[in-house]
């Protein structure tokens, strides 16, 4: 491992889907960095050509105000990426083939910088803060297919010293999971004690059809040596989460940990109506006296993307409507899903948006305010959630394609 000072990267005559030109010149000693004695947000973007998908990632000391542009700034990333924060470290995590980490961050000299030589060596299908205590990163890998392998790594990372401290394996096969002859998918992941509990959903790695939607399915683990104990199954709704979202399960405070299925963006069929289910504090099956239809609810629809906020409480995107097809991630907006009460309150002054279907979602939260991002009449803008008042304001306008992340490093 080693970290370094960030440098600039250039591009030359990259043009924009959203019609913005990043035009730079070589300058030895390059645009202007980041001030990084207030605070310091980090954005990883995506820009969509004709040709082809770039990753960046940009620091900027203000989400609210202005425009956030890559010209002559943003670092290039190499190949897919996606990103998530743990503490005040932004990760930058390789995809489609690769699986380096560029782990972003604010030094001792109050520089921003970057470690490198992070690997996790496998296809990611997961990877967050593992407890919210900003000291761990819990990641999971799992190949696409069983024709690229046939095994699940489950690791942990201390944040601090950018390494994998622990690594466990378990085998994916029709013994250990119920795919029968297919594949599965991860959907998520929460820890809980000495237990940790895993959503997946069984599909088609050749035809990405999804035929086994009558139940959903939870690995219960020991933790933290990730021994499969069993799987659990509920048959009042379909399987948790979807490809990539990894909004499937959800841990709370007191212990509670709800799953969330909401049968539309990435399913091939839809046998179940959405609803989320509920493991006891310290009970590791379902509880059958709880049921939360969330289409059935005032403002109700289909949970496709959240994080937890706490006070046993989702910010979400809810989607609305018919599912137009496997692959849509449309009719969203912003809400706020209190689990424990059964409720959905859409965000007031929410736009109606589509989403970037399946990736992680691009939020974060702090002191009772979510930051998300949106395009609406093909304009993308950060927006700041009041979670207890459930109401936004419209932040900086982002010269991007779509934002694939957001955290806070300082």
């Amino acid at each position: 491992m080693n970290a370094f000072k960030l440098k600039r990267i250039y591009r030359h005559g990259l043009q924009m889907m959203l019609a913005v030109t990043l035009v730079s010149c070589s300058n030895d000693d390059g645009p202007t960095p980041t001030p990084t004695d207030g605070e310091v947000f980090t954005l990883g973007l995506g820009v969509t050509t004709s040709e082809a998908t770039t990753n960046y990632v940009l620091h900027t000391n203000d989400l609210m105000n202005g425009k956030l542009s890559l010209v002559n700034a943003g670092f290039l990333q190499d190949g897919y990426r996606d990103f998530t924060t743990v503490g005040n470290y932004f990760y930058s995590i390789g995809g489609l083939g690769l699986t380096d980490v560029n782990t972003y961050y604010v030094d001792a000299s109050g520089e921003v910088a970057v470690k490198t030589g992070l690997n996790l060596v496998d296809r990611v299908s997961d990877a967050h803060d593992l407890d919210g205590s900003g000291k761990t990163l819990l990641a999971v890998t799992l190949p696409a297919s069983p024709a690229d392998g046939t095994e699940m790594k489950f690791m942990t990372v201390d944040a601090e010293s950018n390494t994998i401290t622990r690594t466990e394996k378990i085998a994916v096969d029709n013994k250990n999971f119920p795919i029968e002859n297919e594949w599965m998918l991860h959907t998520g992941i929460a820890v809980r004690g000495d237990q940790a509990f895993q959503t997946i959903v069984p599909f088609d790695a050749v035809g990405w059809k999804t035929s086994k939607t009558n139940k959903t399915y939870v690995a219960v683990y020991s933790y933290p040596d990730f021994k499969l104990e069993k799987i659990i199954e509920d048959d009042r709704t379909g399987p948790a989460g979807a490809f990539g979202t990894r909004s499937g399960i959800f841990a709370t405070e007191s212990g509670d940990i709800y799953t969330i299925s909401h049968s539309g963006y990435g399913y091939s069929q839809r046998t179940k109506d959405p609803a989320v289910l509920k493991i006891s504090a310290g009970a590791s099956e379902f509880d059958e006296d709880y049921l939360f239809k969330t289409a059935d609810v005032s403002n109700g629809g289909r949970i496709v993307h959240a994080i937890y906020v706490g006070n046993n409480k989702l910010f979400a995107t809810v989607s609305t409507g018919t599912q137009a097809s496997q692959w849509a991630d449309d009719n969203l907006k912003f809400a706020i899903v209190d689990l424990a009460n059964k409720t959905i309150t859409t965000v007031a002054g929410s736009p109606t948006f589509s989403g970037n279907g399946g990736r992680s979602f691009a939020a974060f939260h702090k002191n009772g305010k979510a930051y998300a991002a949106a395009t609406v009449n093909d304009v993308l803008n950060i927006y700041e959630i009041d979670i207890p008042a459930a109401t936004l304001r419209k932040g900086a306008q982002v010269d991007a394609s779509f934002v694939g992340g957001i955290g806070q490093i300082k």
